[in-house]
């Protein structure tokens, strides 16, 4: 029975003794507390750029959202650069300017792969650092990627890969 007392006694100041507070333990978690904050913007961030690129694919790219109306207002979706870059790939002859390359965010295929059900769509958006991210899609059935740079929720530059 003394045996059982003891080992009660032992476990109860074990317990006590670990909820004590020390200035280490503070400063540790405060620490963690201000990493948990910028990893959360940079989460943010990330989430808003990689839905800005599904967006833009889906919208303009694709044109599998072709009903709404901010297909006539991509300023909303690129920067000023990367809607220049875009007029200056415009190879057709443009009777309501401005007029855009979208066609440059994907494949070059004109037509379906043989065989497959046709669908576009993304695979993946992989983000490979300094605002860059790798798309990895499906065009008419095709297999395609595309590297493009986007920031505060707009896409600024783009190379097809």
């Amino acid at each position: 029975m003394r045996i059982i007392k003891f080992l009660i006694y032992a476990l109860l100041s074990a317990g006590c003794a670990s909820c004590g507070t020390s200035a280490t333990s503070d400063a540790s978690s405060e620490a963690v507390s201000h990493d948990t904050v910028a990893d959360t913007s940079i989460i943010s961030a990330d989430t808003e750029n990689r839905d800005v690129i599904k967006s833009v694919y889906d919208k303009f790219v694709f044109a599998i959202d072709t009903e709404s109306e901010e297909i006539n207002h991509p300023e909303k979706y690129f920067t000023a650069h990367a809607l220049k870059k875009l007029q200056e790939a415009y190879d057709f002859d443009c009777d309501n300017g401005p007029c855009y390359a979208f066609y440059t965010l994907r494949t070059e295929a004109n037509d379906s792969k043989p065989g497959t059900d046709e669908a576009s769509g993304i695979y993946t958006i992989t983000p490979v650092g300094d605002g860059w991210y790798i798309v990895s899609y499906s065009d008419m059935g095709w297999p395609g990627k595309t590297r493009i740079r986007a920031e505060n929720g707009k896409i600024d530059d783009y190379e097809r890969l």
